[in-house]
């Protein structure tokens, strides 16, 4: 087995994470509908704010596996719905938390605002509180939202005008930034994706090996 360690390794999980938020971003957008358990492991990712490695930050890849799967899919061709749409999210992500590492005063502001949104998730034993989702979305919304240009997220308007879907909407871009940060910090960039793209696409299936039920 390889070393979970090895910045492959860090940016294929990184890149997994993104696509998972996206995807679910996507399907709330469209459908209203998202995992619990994939959501509260991307929100678990945004209060652990002093992870260096993807394992602290989500667990185990087989936490991962439908981003895992994503990348599979969309690396080898076999993803053609919504994959325009997933990159396109992708990519926006990794341009915003560009811009957000050269926002000192931002920066401060999002580890302020985490470090007190923790506190309130210890309160109610849970990361998934209606109130901690709240929370993390406003701070989305006075962080984030507001460096240009904004992520556009496109859905049926039925979903968009709930505030219970967009809650979820920002908290999830909030986790897809950790990811980018992740990916980013162990080397990725926006190239990667094109001239590593056989070295990401092998590393994932073996991550799905590894993290398969029976392996």
């Amino acid at each position: 087995m390889s070393d979970v360690h090895d910045a492959l390794t860090q940016r294929t999980l990184a890149l997994a994470a993104m696509l998972q938020a996206v995807r679910m971003v996507d399907r709330i957008a469209r459908k209203g509908s998202s995992d619990r358990d994939d959501f509260a492991t991307l929100l678990q990712s945004i209060l652990t704010t002093q992870a260096t490695h993807a394992e602290a930050l989500y667990g185990s890849p087989a936490e991962l596996r439908v981003g895992l799967r994503l990348i599979h899919d969309l690396l080898s061709g076999r993803e053609t719905g919504r994959a325009k749409e997933l990159m396109r999210y992708t990519v926006a992500l990794m341009s915003l938390e560009k811009k957000l590492a050269a926002e000192a005063d931002m920066l401060a502001r999002l580890a302020d605002g985490i470090q007190r949104i923790r506190k309130q998730a210890d309160y109610f034993n849970s990361v998934t509180h209606e109130s901690v989702i709240a929370a993390i979305a406003n701070l989305y919304g006075e962080t984030l939202s507001t460096l240009k240009p904004r992520i556009i997220v496109h859905g049926k308007q039925e979903f968009l005008r709930q505030s219970e879907h967009t809650n979820r909407i920002r908290c999830l871009l909030l986790a897809g930034i950790r990811a980018a940060h992740l990916w980013r910090e162990h080397g990725g960039n926006h190239l990667t994706l094109l001239l590593r793209r056989k070295a990401i696409l092998r590393t994932c299936d073996r991550l799905l090996r590894e993290s398969s039920p029976s392996a």
